[in-house]
């Protein structure tokens, strides 16, 4: 049952805080493409399992986290499982949050691991069998333990992220989701760009040209790369994912093949030109998956061809 489903479309993303009462900082999600809260179960308190590792063959290994529980689902247009996955887990970890466990698909137990957990009903929320994500992610706070229970998952173009939220169970009601003040449109100006990756778990790199049509870039320096490639270099351990992006002129395969040719030449230019190991950086491509504009207006589709990158390790 549908209980909110209000659609909102901000520049790149939407945001939304997730306030857990008084004793703790918002969390903020940002959901590449336009995201369609479709369902929230307001807060009751009881008891929730969450996962602690994947199916073993015979139960899940859960812990039984008690307090406020709250449960949101949302449909994103546009957006790819893997990404998805990757930014939430690089947001939820920069917000200071610890994520004791995560897994994918088979990885989690498959069919089992699924159907033996409370993460949302259809048609609100579909979850692939072969390609969904699933992260437990805990935070201390003065009031006690707060837990989030994500999954994540894809159907055809859409992607499906529910959520539980377990708050300590205070004096406090937990406040609903609303959407972030902070703007999404953010400049990489003022040595800034870093300190938004690694709050955001993502960015694009919007000062990046490339010829029309082709995957070269057109420009000798940039200062989205040259800022990425010091942070890199100052810390081996740190990896991102170069995800491409294309408007949707031509066919799906054709695009693919654009952005991931795109996302190649600025690893290839991280590399080669600024230094950083061929170990910290991968580069991805999904074509018009996951537009931050419309696609029906020049603007549009200028905006929606570019290079984001995604932090992959905290």
């Amino acid at each position: 049952m549908t209980l909110f489903s209000p659609r909102f479309a901000s520049g790149t993303a939407m945001l939304y805080a997730l306030t857990f009462g008084s004793n703790a900082a918002a969390l903020e999600l940002e959901f590449p493409g336009y995201a369609e809260l479709v369902s929230r179960v307001p807060a009751t308190v009881a008891q929730h399992p969450v996962a602690t590792a994947g199916f073993d063959g015979r139960l899940i290994p859960t812990l039984s986290a008690s307090g406020h529980v709250t449960q949101f689902t949302w449909q994103i247009s546009g957006a790819v499982a893997d990404t998805l996955a990757a930014t939430l887990h690089a947001q939820i970890e920069a917000q200071g949050y610890a994520v004791p466990f995560a897994c994918a698909a088979q990885a989690c137990g498959g069919f089992d691991f699924r159907h033996g957990l409370p993460v949302g009903n259809p048609p609100e929320m579909h979850v692939d069998l072969g390609n969904f994500h699933y992260i437990t992610a805990t935070r201390d706070g003065e009031d006690g333990t707060h837990y989030a229970a994500l999954m994540i998952s894809q159907g055809g173009d859409t992607g499906f992220v529910h959520l539980a939220l377990i708050q300590p169970e205070t004096e406090d009601v937990p406040a609903p989701v609303v959407q972030s003040t902070r703007s999404p449109d953010l400049e990489l100006e003022n040595g800034d760009m870093i300190a938004t990756l690694i709050a955001q778990g993502s960015i694009a790199l919007d000062d990046l040209e490339f010829e029309t049509g082709a995957s070269a870039l057109t420009g000798d320096t940039y200062v989205s790369l040259e800022e990425l490639a010091a942070f890199l270099n100052a810390d081996p351990d740190r990896s991102v994912v170069l995800v491409g992006h294309t408007d949707n002129l031509g066919s799906l395969s054709g695009n693919i093949a654009l952005s991931e040719a795109r996302a190649a030449a600025v690893r290839d230019f991280l590399l080669t030109q600024l230094g950083v190991s061929g170990d910290q950086v991968t580069a991805e491509g999904i074509g018009y998956l996951a537009p931050r504009a419309t696609n029906d207006t020049p603007d549009g589709r200028d905006a929606n061809r570019r290079v984001e990158v995604v932090l992959a390790s905290p």
